[in-house]
């Protein structure tokens, strides 16, 4: 090709880059740069509120830092894999449960049962429609609004992640209720649980915390290692998955109503247990174990669970993001026309200095 030909195409190809150039920098100043900010959950625990947002990390492999609230969720489809029943770990009870948790649960029922304090399990893991089913139940005793308080509503409980149990006396008590803290099995879980991996996960207390009522037989299972490091920070398992490993954009609150329809009752029998209140009665009868017919067949595991995360230190700050993971940073409008028009205008010079190499005869 000649050079004069070859100079004069290459200038029309720079001219059109910078074209290019400043047109994109006219669009993105002609819309909003960047989302509305918003709060990360990652170092600031929300307020307690009801809300419906799917929880970040929620992978089967992160069931020690995967967090549910009032606020959180799983997905209706959430089965978690290599569920086990109880009656063949050697366990007192009945339900499924976590594979991953098999041997430090028989491992604490031994250990209570030598202190003379015997527990067994009460209730374990449940599906999405039996939590709904259990959810339904406490509405039509207590109402929506109190249901709230005593119950978790179905996506946002930790049984659903098959982690979550109801622990009883062995032999069983008639009913479960905020006095089984001070029985043998009850003070028991509360001071050496932890030692085996479970936490309990609505404390005395703290319900501005937890956003629960106090239920001393609700522990929730996070393999040792994760359990000694909480138990030592004096947090409830909210907080500290919070400010440490929960990375689910939370929007600010609004008035719009909850997405998850209030359920309506389901016959059959339902595994509950009497919410800790001075102002409510206790059940009078002991609830029914979950049917087969509402637990979905074991799921194996696709491999082994992966390794405890790091524990960082805690933050106690929100961090603003735009992101579901990694925080945006913010650019303002001038920095970025400045930047277009700089571009544009080094590349209008390329290009005219192309095209007078090329008329001068000039090779590149």
């Amino acid at each position: 090709m000649p050079l004069l030909t070859r100079a004069t195409a290459l200038a029309r190809l720079s001219t059109l880059v910078a074209g290019l150039a400043l047109a994109a920098t006219l669009v993105l100043l002609g819309r909003p740069l960047i989302d509305p900010p918003l709060v990360r959950g990652l170092g600031a625990l929300p307020a307690c509120r009801y809300d419906d947002i799917l929880t970040t990390p929620r992978g089967y492999d992160d069931w020690r830092i995967t967090q549910v609230d009032t606020i959180l969720r799983v997905s209706k489809a959430y089965v978690p894999p290599g569920l086990v029943k109880v009656s063949s770990l050697g366990v007192p009870g009945s339900g499924q449960v976590r594979g991953v948790m098999a041997d430090d649960l028989k491992a604490m029922s031994d250990a209570a049962a030598a202190a003379d304090a015997a527990i067994g399990v009460h209730s374990a893991y449940r599906s999405y429609a039996t939590q709904q089913a259990v959810f339904a139940k406490w509405i039509d005793r207590y109402g929506y609004n109190e249901a709230l308080k005593v119950s978790a509503r179905p996506g946002h409980s930790e049984h659903q992640l098959g982690l979550g149990i109801d622990f009883r006396s062995d032999p069983p008590l008639a009913t479960l209720s905020g006095s089984w803290g001070a029985t043998a099995a009850g003070t028991w879980m509360r001071r050496h649980a932890w030692e085996y991996g479970f936490l309990m996960s609505y404390p005395k207390g703290k319900f501005a915390l937890t956003c629960y009522s106090y239920e001393p037989w609700h522990f929730r299972y996070v393999g040792r290692d994760l359990a000694a490091t909480i138990h030592a920070s004096g947090l409830t398992t909210r907080e500290y998955l919070w400010a440490n490993f929960t990375t689910t954009v939370v929007p600010p609150p609004t008035k719009k109503p909850l997405t998850t329809p209030r359920p309506t009752h389901t016959a059959g029998p339902v595994a509950t247990v009497a919410p800790a209140r001075t102002h409510a009665p206790a059940p009078t009868t002991a609830p029914a174990p979950t049917t087969a017919s509402t637990t979905p067949p074991p799921v194996p595991e696709s491999g082994p669970p992966s390794a405890l995360p790091s524990l960082p230190t805690l933050r106690p700050t929100p961090i603003a993001s735009a992101g579901p993971t990694t925080p945006t940073a913010q650019i303002e409008p001038s920095m970025l026309a400045g930047a277009g028009l700089a571009l544009g205008t080094i590349v209008l010079g390329s290009a005219w200095l192309v095209a007078r190499r090329g008329r001068s005869g000039v090779g590149l």
